[in-house]
C-alpha cells in the first residue's frame, strides 16, 4: 500500500482566535511558567489587537498540567492556536528547567558550556 507523504510547511496568515489570547512568561522568583488569558479582544483601526481584559491566571511547571487546564478551562477554539500554545509552553519548560531565559516566539538561546 502506498501512503502520500507531503512536505511540511507553515502558512503565512495567522488567524485570531475569537476566544482571545495568551502571553506566557516565566517567574523565576516562583520557578513557574505564568499564561495570561485575555478575553474581549478589542481591535484598531488597522485590525490589530490592541487591548484584552485579563480573565485567567495559569501558573505551573510543566507544559502539559498547564495544556490540560487551558483545553479543560475551553479557551481556544482554534486547533492551529492550541498547537502554538503547546510548542510555546514546551520551550518556557525547557527553559524553565534549564534556567534559560525565554521571550515569548522567540527561540531558546542556550548558554555557551565553560
Amino acid at each position: 500500500m502506498k501512503v502520500e507523504t507531503i512536505e511540511a510547511t507553515k502558512h503565512k496568515r495567522m488567524v485570531k482566535d475569537p476566544y482571545g489570547f495568551f502571553t506566557i512568561f516565566l517567574d523565576k522568583g516562583r520557578s513557574e511558567i505564568v499564561v495570561e488569558f485575555y478575553e474581549q479582544v478589542v481591535k484598531g483601526k488597522d485590525n490589530k489587537v490592541t487591548t484584552g481584559k485579563l480573565g485567567l491566571v495559569v501558573c505551573g511547571t510543566a507544559a502539559e498540567a498547564i495544556c490540560h487546564t487551558i483545553a479543560r478551562e475551553d479557551l481556544v477554539s482554534r486547533f492551529d492556536h492550541a498547537s502554538y500554545l503547546g510548542r510555546e509552553l514546551q520551550k518556557a519548560e525547557i527553559a524553565l528547567k534549564n534556567r534559560l531565559p525565554y521571550t515569548q516566539d522567540e527561540e531558546i538561546v542556550l548558554k555557551p558550556r565553560k
